[in-house]
């Protein structure tokens, strides 16, 4: 028998499973290798193995489930609802107990051949582990936040690493963030219903791992790593990697885990204010004091209405000004010209001309892929820039 279309999957000299690295259709040594190991895995349904793997042809169609596209798309639905039915697609595909997983998942790999493989999953619709629900997940979160109904949720992988009678086991679920609610949840599927799904109705990050753990003592498993990765991007044609190491918590020797779960969160609840949120529309603020409008929960706009910034672009001297346009400029250094030093000594505002630091943009606008442009204030020329992250 070949072996070049599956590989043993071993914890220490224990096989844990065999991956299929053939790609489909399924060839003949792959389901071969399928079957004579779930009667390893299942010896006391050995018979009923036997019966279906001869019977094929005489047993009921499966119902193949469809993904809920309409209905994850439609606006007056809320991300909590929208959350549940991505878990429901996932529920419908069951988990995999044959003890073969039939997707070859590479962590180090783009979102964009992530993608491609989702596509795959849903097309066979075959039982899925752990590890694909998460990759699934991240694509029909990503591919719903592109139409802008799911752009105030955050993602984030959660890993646990446990020990139960000697044996080292390890499990992952997608942890989900709601800006609109600031509630936690996670999506996942696991043997155990409760180590898998969690409802959006978590306050904390903390509360969240708390109630993982306490699961996991209730089947007699001792939790001894957990590792939380960062906010994944909003895009299934991104070449980034999920960022899967962001915090990692070892129990065994840090008793005061929460505090640097909670350290952690923060990261992921400000995230949506840098890259995620949706794009901030600005009016034109010619002849107009007003303060520009910003997207509600943005930690800019919280953090400057906090400390109550009064500097305006005007009262900046140049060297001062001139690093604040840098930020928003490529690569190239200019310096500002004579014409515009005279404008800003001839113009140099009083207190009373201060207005709020959200004068400074005046006009924040979208070209598809994110913010494109910055302009100041009006005493500099306006010219197209892009920002660069």
């Amino acid at each position: 028998m070949s072996s070049v279309n599956f590989v043993p999957i071993k914890e220490g000299k224990n096989v844990i499973f065999y991956l299929n690295t053939g790609g489909y259709p399924l060839s003949n040594d792959v389901w071969d290798r399928m079957w004579s190991y779930a009667k390893e895995l299942q010896p006391s349904a050995k018979e009923n193995i036997e019966y279906i793997q001869n019977n094929r042809d005489k047993l009921p169609n499966v119902e193949i489930p469809v993904v809920p596209y309409s209905l994850l798309n439609n606006k007056t639905i809320s991300n909590t609802e929208k959350i549940e039915k991505i878990q429901n697609y996932i529920e419908k595909l069951k988990y995999n107990h044959t003890g073969l997983q039939f997707f070859e998942i590479r962590k180090d790999r783009p979102l964009m051949g992530l993608a491609e493989l989702s596509k795959k999953m849903i097309e066979v619709s075959l039982p899925i582990k752990c590890l694909e629900a998460v990759i699934l997940s991240i694509y029909l979160i990503n591919e719903i936040t592109s139409s802008s109904s799911l752009a105030g949720v955050e993602k984030f992988t959660i890993g646990f690493k446990t020990n139960s009678k000697g044996n080292i086991h390890r499990h992952v679920v997608l942890g989900v963030y709601c800006h609109s609610t600031g509630l936690f949840g996670a999506l996942g599927i696991s043997r155990r219903s409760d180590l898998g799904y969690k409802k959006l109705k978590y306050s904390s990050l903390s509360d969240l791992i708390r109630d993982y753990v306490n699961c996991y003592s209730d089947y007699l498993h001792k939790v001894k790593r957990i590792k939380i990765g960062m906010p994944v991007q909003n895009s299934n044609r991104s070449f980034e990697c999920i960022p899967w190491n962001g915090c990692t918590v070892n129990f065994k020797n840090d008793k005061d885990w929460p505090k640097q779960v909670e350290k952690h969160s923060r990261a992921i609840r400000h995230f949506n204010s840098t890259f995620n949120s949706k794009p901030v529309s600005i009016p034109n603020l010619k002849n107009s004091a007003k303060v520009a409008p910003l997207v509600k929960n943005s930690y800019l706009a919280n953090h400057l209405e906090k400390n109550k910034v009064t500097t305006s672009l005007n009262s900046l001297n140049i060297k001062e000004k001139s690093r604040i346009l840098t930020c928003f400029e490529d690569d190239e250094d200019e310096e500002l010209s004579e014409v515009e030093v005279k404008s800003l000594n001839a113009n140099k505002n009083t207190p009373e001309d201060s207005t709020d630091s959200f004068t400074l943009m005046k006009e924040i606008y979208n070209a598809n892929d994110g913010i494109n442009s910055m302009y100041s204030s009006g005493m500099i020329k306006k010219k197209q820039t892009s920002l660069r992250i």
